[in-house]
């Protein structure tokens, strides 16, 4: 008996434990072009899941304005936020031949210059002294030319 009281007492410790480190982070997103199309959002929080495409979560947001913003929880920790604004509204980002976006897109430290980096150059920090997320939304600029 003891040895479960025990046992309930390290769970509910850990359980409450992992929650107590969630931050209150929110994702500012500019450059939407307002009802043209909903904006997908997947966060990374590591550089396996990012390759993969596997992200820690995603959700959709409707386009009703140029600048939007959503709050969310996530632990402490590193993250990637990869946005496209699906503007034909078939639920896929469109690329051309060369891999190149054709709807606008946005991830974050990205500039829409070239190819956008691995997930060490591209993640911010979510902490009790850093809860914004920012993401520039736009076109890509293939080698810097468009």
């Amino acid at each position: 008996m003891y040895k479960k009281l025990i046992f309930f007492g390290v769970f509910l410790w850990l359980g409450v434990n992992s929650f107590a480190d969630n931050i209150n982070a929110t994702i500012e997103i500019n450059g939407i072009t307002v009802n043209g199309g909903q904006v997908y959002v997947a966060v990374f929080s590591n550089e396996t899941d990012y390759k993969n495409e596997n992200p820690y979560i995603s959700f959709i947001l409707e386009s009703t304005s140029s600048n939007l913003s959503h709050s969310l929880e996530l632990p402490e920790g590193e993250y990637v936020v990869s946005i496209f604004q699906d503007r034909n509204n078939d639920g896929k980002l469109n690329q051309t031949i060369f891999w190149i976006p054709t709807e606008h897109v946005g991830i974050t430290n990205y500039n829409l210059r070239g190819a956008p980096g691995n997930f060490n150059s591209l993640k911010v920090p979510v902490n009790k002294n850093s809860t914004r997320i920012i993401v520039n939304v736009g076109r890509v600029r293939a080698l810097g030319i468009i």
